[in-house]
């Protein structure tokens, strides 16, 4: 259960910065590697992040799918998932979708 717990947070946390600051990273991205518009980076990481957030929740449901393993940090993953996901994925869309005009 702890090894899962991990990974979510890992892929959790992960996800988010793609979200949140796929912009910079695509700038990045276009600037130090490979030079294309950043729109293609832009859009890679936001479907990225999404699909990690995904993975995210079907970790979580994994991780509390047992009664008998409900964790005392059910509430806080829960809280945190449901809160954060849906902000960073509409964020990222946003700014997606404002770059593609």
């Amino acid at each position: 259960m702890k090894k899962i717990s991990k990974v979510w947070v890992v892929i959790f946390i992960l996800a988010t910065v793609l979200c949140i600051f796929g912009q910079e990273l695509a700038y990045f991205l276009s600037e130090y590697f490979i030079p294309i518009f950043p729109v293609y980076y832009l859009s890679g990481s936001t479907i990225i992040g999404i699909l990690l957030y995904i993975v995210s929740g079907f970790l979580l449901f994994r991780l509390f799918k047992k009664q008998d393993s409900v964790s005392h940090y059910r509430d806080l993953f829960l809280l945190v998932f449901f809160i954060v996901a849906p902000g960073a994925s509409i964020w990222s869309i946003f700014v997606t979708v404002m770059w593609w005009g």
